[in-house]
């Protein structure tokens, strides 16, 4: 059964190719809500549905997006509401899927320490990078370009992988914040999952374009060798 406190915020079709009830074709509508808990990823989750010829449970398996969940099945032409009903059993089965899952519940209470896990790894690439840039270009001649603008340009890379190197730091400073119910703890780790996300976004684009122009500038110079 739909959540009635969880708007919808996505309607998509699933399609039943062959129902091992009664071997028809059954086409569903589906809703899909925000989750009130942000995590790193999407998830893989089951969905109870009923069989409209022989009312039997079906069960499918649903890819869910990033901080979604899974209402029920909703009519769209009645605004969303919710038309076919979970039997009772099926309906607890799913949201034990949903909410008591192992491998679920464990994404999401390890979401944050998958970021920064990422953000450590990233950290360490990034100043790795600086040196490594360093060596190759002085090895495929940078003299030959010291005097050229791109000589006088090749030291950008170095500069953006020191920015993407702070950009990962400033992920992983810790956050001072005081909590005092269920309800604080919850916005603020939303508000620091947000502010995590853009670092780490931050810090790989300025990765990303550090990388680009290394390996124009290593080309560069290997031309003119």
């Amino acid at each position: 059964m739909a959540d009635p406190t969880i708007p919808v915020a996505r309607i998509q079709q699933y399609v039943v190719e062959r129902c091992t009830h009664c071997a028809e074709r059954h086409r569903f509508t589906l809703g899909f809500g925000r989750r009130a808990v942000l995590t790193f990823g999407g998830a893989p989750s089951s969905a109870g549905l009923t069989c409209p010829t022989t009312g039997a449970p079906i069960v499918v398996e649903l890819e869910l997006r990033e901080n979604e969940t899974y209402l029920g099945p909703v009519d769209p032409s009645a605004g969303a509401a919710v038309t076919v009903a979970l039997p009772e059993a099926e309906a607890a089965g799913t949201v034990a899927t949903q909410d008591g899952d192992g491998e679920r519940a464990e994404w999401r209470k390890g979401s944050r320490t998958t970021a920064l896990d990422f953000c450590r790894t990233m950290l360490t690439t990034s100043g790795g990078a600086i040196p490594v840039y360093t060596a190759v270009l002085n090895y495929v001649g940078i003299k030959e370009i010291s005097g050229t603008l791109n000589g006088r340009l090749s030291v950008l890379p170095m500069v953006l992988f020191l920015l993407a190197s702070v950009a990962f730091i400033l992920a992983l400073v810790p956050t001072l914040a005081t909590v005092t119910d269920e309800s604080g703890f919850r916005e603020f780790r939303d508000r620091r999952l947000r502010l995590l996300d853009r670092y780490i976004r931050t810090g790989v684009a300025l990765f990303v374009a550090a990388m680009a122009l290394s390996v124009y500038f290593l080309f560069s110079a290997l031309g003119t060798a």
